[in-house]
C-alpha cells in the first residue's frame, strides 16, 4: 500500500511550482503594475508591466523612490495619499498622478494601494496601478468641449437658457446673467435648478400675460404639439420700454427632452422697422450716387486727356506771346478754362470718393473776392452782392478748386431763391480758436422745416427738371466734409437762407508765393531727356511740343510695355512721364516693374482719375510725383525744373 502522507509529500512540489509558474504568468503577462514598497516609498519589486508602460528596466527601478517620477503638480496630492496608507494599514486608497516615462514624456497612472507592512509575511506597501491615459485625455477633451460650448452660449447676444423636461434652469449664458443683474437679481443669483417653466406660469405684474403665454408655449413644445414657439413682447425694463423675441425650439440629443429658449433685444429692429421708407429713400440716393460715380470715373479720364492737350497747348503759347497781346489774352482765357473745366471734373469725381485732390494754403478772402469778380459779370447781375472779409483772416489747407466751386453752387442757390431780386452777403470771420467761418447768406423765398431737412440729400431739388439736379448742396458738404469742417443751414420761408461753413485754421503766417513768369520757354535749370509713355495720340501730340519748349529732348511711347523694352535696350531716360490708365500694363502694372529695374528714375504718373488707387501708388514706390491731368506749361515745367536741380546737386 501506498502511503498517503508520502504521496502528499511528493505532490506538494509540482503544485508549489504550479503556483509559481502561474504566478509568473500573471506577474508577466497583467497590463497592471503590481508594486511593492517601503515605508519610505521606494521600489522593491516592479511587475514586467512597469517596462513595458514606464521603459524603465527593473534594474534602472529598484531601490529608488517611486516619488522622483511623479509629475511636479500631482506629487503634493500623492504624497498626501501615501500618508493616509501609511496611517491605515490594511485599507484601500486610490490615486491618479502623471508618472515619467524614460523617453521624457508623461503617462496618466490611476494606483490602488494596500499597506502590509506590518503583515510578516509582506512587509511591504502592495500597489496596483494601471494606465489611463485615454480616459484621462477623454475627460479632458469633453471639459473641453463643455467649457467651447460655454464660451459659444456667452459670445452670443441672446439671452440663452436650456432647461431639462420638467422646465429647470440648466444652464444660461452670460446675457442672461448681466440681463438680470441689470434688472435688479443679485450678481451672483444661482440660476441652475430654478425652474423657469413654473415661474412663468405663475408671472404677476405688467407682464404677466405674456410670460403666461411663454409658459404655454413651453408646454406645448416640450409635448410635440409644436415644432417651436415664437413670441414678441415688450419688457418693461428700469428706466426704458425695449422689445424682445422669445424662442422656444426643442434641443435636439439622444438624451432626455430639453428646451432651448432664447430672448434677443429687437428693440432696435422695430425702430429700424418704422424708419424702412426713409431708409428705401436714402438706399435709392445711395445707389444713384454709386450710378454717379462710375459714370464720372469711366468719362474722367478721357476728358482731362481732352483738356489737357487743350491747357497744354494754350499755356505753351501763351508763354510764347507777349504779355497783354490779344493772342496772349486768347489763350490765357483758353487756360482759364480748361483749369475751370478741370476742376469741375476733379469735384465730380471728389464728391463720389470724398476726398481731395490738392493740399495747399488757402486764402479764403482772396478766393472769395475771385468767385464774386467772375460772377458778377454772369450771375450776380439782377441781385446786389456785398462782401465782408475779416482782415488778417486765418489761413486754411485744401483743395482750391473745390472750395471755388463749392463756393459758385452757394452763390447760385441764393441768386436762384431770389428771382425778383435781393442781397447777397458773404462774410468772412474767425470762428471759435482754430477755426474759420464762411457765410453765405440771402434775403431770398426761404425753405419749410421738411425742405431743409433734406436739403443736402444727393439729386434733392425743389427747381424744375431742366432747372438743377439736386447735386449743388450735396457737393457743398462733401467738400466741407473733407476738408474736415462742418456746415450748417439756417433757412425760414420768406426770411431768406443762412449758410455758415466752419474749416480748420492752419498755423501759417508766410503766405505761399504767388506763380512767377516762366521767363524764357527754354529756361529749365537743365535739358533733360524725358520719355513721355500715353496711348492717348492727342496727348502725345499736345505735350511733345510742350516739353520741347521748355529745353528738353522727349521721347514717345503708346504702352508701358513699349516704354520697358525701350529702357531694357539701354535708352535710360532722366524723367518719365508716366499715364495711369493705358491697355496691357498700364501704370499700374508698369511701375513696379520699371522700379525693379531702375529704382533711380524720376517718374510722374499722370492721371485723369485721382482715386485711391492711384494714391496709393504713388507712395508706395519712392521718386514718383503724381500729376494730376489736366495740368498746364507751368506745372509741368515747376516739375521738370525740381528734377533738373536735383541732377545738378
Amino acid at each position: 500500500m501506498s502511503n498517503p502522507e508520502r504521496t502528499q509529500s511528493m505532490a506538494d512540489p509540482a503544485s508549489a511550482g504550479l503556483a509559481h509558474d502561474r504566478m509568473q504568468a500573471l506577474l508577466a503577462y497583467s497590463w497592471d503594475i503590481l508594486s511593492l514598497l517601503d515605508d519610505k516609498g521606494h521600489l522593491i519589486y516592479n511587475s514586467p508591466a512597469a517596462q513595458r508602460l514606464h521603459g524603465f528596466s527593473s534594474q534602472e527601478m529598484e531601490g529608488r523612490s517611486t516619488f522622483e517620477f511623479f509629475h511636479p503638480e500631482d506629487a503634493p496630492r500623492v504624497a498626501e495619499t501615501f500618508e493616509a496608507c501609511l496611517a491605515q494599514p490594511g485599507q484601500p486608497v486610490r490615486v491618479e498622478y502623471r508618472y515619467a516615462r524614460k523617453d521624457g514624456s508623461w503617462i496618466w497612472m490611476e494606483a490602488v494601494a494596500v499597506n502590509l507592512l506590518d503583515t510578516p509575511s509582506v512587509q511591504a506597501i502592495v500597489v496596483n496601478s494601471r494606465d489611463i491615459t485615454e480616459r484621462m485625455e477623454a475627460q479632458q477633451a469633453l471639459r473641453d468641449s463643455e467649457r467651447f460650448a460655454d464660451r459659444i452660449l456667452d459670445a452670443l447676444r441672446h439671452n440663452l437658457t436650456v432647461l431639462d423636461g420638467e422646465g429647470r434652469i440648466l444652464k444660461i449664458n452670460r446675457a442672461w446673467q448681466d440681463f438680470a443683474t441689470a434688472n435688479g437679481l443679485p450678481a451672483g443669483f444661482h440660476w441652475e435648478g430654478v425652474n423657469y417653466l413654473e415661474v412663468c406660469a405663475h408671472a404677476m405684474g405688467a407682464d404677466a400675460d405674456t410670460a403666461q403665454s411663454m409658459a404655454e408655449g413651453m408646454k406645448a413644445v416640450l409635448l410635440g404639439e409644436l415644432p417651436e414657439f415664437v413670441i414678441e413682447y415688450p419688457c418693461h425694463a428700469p428706466g426704458q420700454r425695449r422689445w424682445f423675441q422669445a424662442l422656444v425650439t426643442p434641443f435636439q440629443g439622444h438624451g432626455p427632452a430639453r428646451l432651448l429658449v432664447s430672448h434677443l433685444d429687437i428693440t432696435n429692429l422695430r425702430q429700424a422697422e418704422e424708419n424702412r421708407l426713409k431708409l428705401e429713400r436714402q438706399l435709392q440716393r445711395s445707389q444713384k450716387m454709386e450710378s454717379l460715380g462710375s459714370l464720372a470715373g469711366g468719362v474722367a479720364h478721357d476728358m482731362n486727356n481732352v483738356l489737357g492737350s487743350i491747357l497744354g497747348m494754350a499755356s505753351m503759347h501763351q508763354e510764347l506771346h507777349p504779355v497783354d497781346s490779344p493772342a496772349q489774352q486768347a489763350f490765357s482765357i483758353i487756360a482759364r478754362a480748361c483749369q475751370r473745366g478741370g476742376g469741375l471734373v476733379r469735384r465730380l469725381l471728389d464728391f463720389a470718393r470724398q476726398d481731395l485732390s490738392e493740399n495747399r494754403v488757402v486764402d479764403l478772402n482772396v478766393l472769395i473776392q475771385e468767385e464774386v469778380q467772375l460772377l458778377e459779370r454772369t450771375t450776380l447781375g439782377r441781385v446786389q452782392c456785398t462782401t465782408e472779409l475779416a482782415s488778417q483772416l486765418p489761413h486754411i489747407r485744401g483743395d482750391s478748386s473745390a472750395l471755388v466751386h463749392a463756393v459758385m453752387n452757394l452763390c447760385l442757390n441764393a441768386v436762384d431763391a431770389m428771382p425778383e431780386g435781393g442781397e447777397l452777403r458773404l462774410r468772412t470771420r474767425q470762428g471759435h480758436p482754430g477755426w474759420v467761418e464762411l457765410e453765405v447768406e440771402d434775403t431770398g423765398t426761404g425753405m419749410p422745416q421738411e425742405v431743409l431737412e433734406r436739403a443736402m440729400d444727393p439729386f434733392f431739388t425743389t427747381k424744375p427738371p431742366d432747372r438743377g439736379t439736386g447735386l449743388g448742396l450735396s457737393i457743398v458738404y462733401s467738400t466741407v466734409n473733407a476738408h474736415q469742417g462742418t456746415m450748417e443751414l439756417h433757412s425760414e420761408p420768406g426770411q431768406g437762407t443762412r449758410v455758415t461753413l466752419r474749416f480748420p485754421a492752419i498755423d501759417f503766417t508766410v503766405i505761399e508765393e504767388p506763380p512767377r513768369p516762366l521767363g524764357s520757354p527754354g529756361g529749365s535749370a537743365r535739358p533733360m531727356d524725358v520719355l513721355l509713355v500715353d496711348d492717348d495720340e492727342l496727348v502725345r501730340a499736345s505735350l511733345e511740343p510742350v516739353i520741347r519748349c521748355l529745353g528738353h529732348r522727349v521721347t514717345l511711347a503708346f504702352s508701358g510695355e513699349e516704354a520697358l523694352g525701350r529702357l531694357a535696350a539701354g535708352k535710360v531716360p532722366q524723367v518719365l512721364i508716366l499715364d495711369m490708365n493705358m491697355p496691357g500694363l498700364g501704370g499700374h502694372g508698369t511701375l513696379p516693374l520699371l522700379r525693379d529695374r531702375h529704382p533711380d528714375l524720376p517718374v510722374f504718373l499722370a492721371t485723369g482719375r485721382v482715386d485711391q488707387a492711384a494714391l496709393e501708388l504713388a507712395r508706395a514706390y519712392p521718386g514718383v510725383t503724381l500729376i494730376p491731368k489736366p495740368f498746364s506749361m507751368r506745372d509741368l515745367k515747376e516739375h521738370l525744373d525740381g528734377v533738373a536741380a536735383k541732377l545738378q546737386a
